[in-house]
């Protein structure tokens, strides 16, 4: 996650803008696995990258989720926007916005 080390200070400042919004994602273009694992080209520990994750987490609110490729990631945010929609949908219709068994 480059944006945690190189351009840092510009990565978080929208990290923070995110967070304003009552809904938001922050989508990894890799598998975990691969963000845990050393760079080739970069001294950066993968560990502080991996907290920085976290931090952003607890300290912002804003959840993260990895996924293997850049596509698959289009898929899991399409599937988080339309889930947010729904949810406010039903909520403003009145039908309430409890998950049921079926629901999931």
């Amino acid at each position: 996650m480059r944006s945690f080390t190189v351009e840092r200070p510009v990565f978080v400042a929208r990290l923070r803008q995110m967070a304003e919004y009552p809904h938001c994602l922050l989508v990894v273009s890799a598998a975990l696995s691969q963000v845990k694992s050393p760079y080739p080209h970069s001294a950066v520990n993968p560990n502080q990258i991996t907290q920085s994750s976290i931090a952003v987490l607890a300290g912002l609110r804003v959840p993260f989720v990895c996924t293997e490729t850049h596509e698959m990631g289009e898929e899991i945010l399409a599937s988080y926007l339309y889930q947010v929609h729904l949810y406010q949908w039903l909520e403003e219709s009145g039908l309430g916005s409890a998950l049921t068994d079926n629901g999931l």
